[in-house]
């Protein structure tokens, strides 16, 4: 998988607690330009994620999404490469256990 072109993400039963926050995800997804589609089957949303479109931006953005939204981080980890190693393995970084499956400490 590292080394398609496209990274599909699994999002299962996300929660919404209003239909405004169900808008600012959709919203959020919509303005990160790596996103080239998203559709739902059952209660999962596959997300197609162009990864040459994956900078550090959009990295960041899909941590802080994924988080937010409580979608399975782990799932990221394909993007772990030596363009974001220096701060993306951050031991202190919110994500860091969740997507590495470590201790922070």
């Amino acid at each position: 998988m590292k080394n398609s072109t496209i990274v599909e993400l699994e999002a299962r039963r996300i929660r919404f607690f209003s239909r405004n926050d169900e808008e600012a995800f959709f919203e959020w997804l919509d303005k990160l330009t790596c996103v080239e589609k998203y559709f739902g089957q059952g209660d999962v949303l596959y997300i197609s994620l162009k990864r040459v479109a994956v900078d550090e931006e959009a990295l960041r953005e899909l941590l802080a999404i994924s988080h937010r939204y409580g979608i399975d981080i782990k799932q990221l980890r394909t993007f772990d490469c030596d363009a974001f190693s220096s701060w993306f393995r951050d031991s202190r970084a919110y994500w860091f256990g969740s997507v590495f499956g470590e201790d922070k400490e």
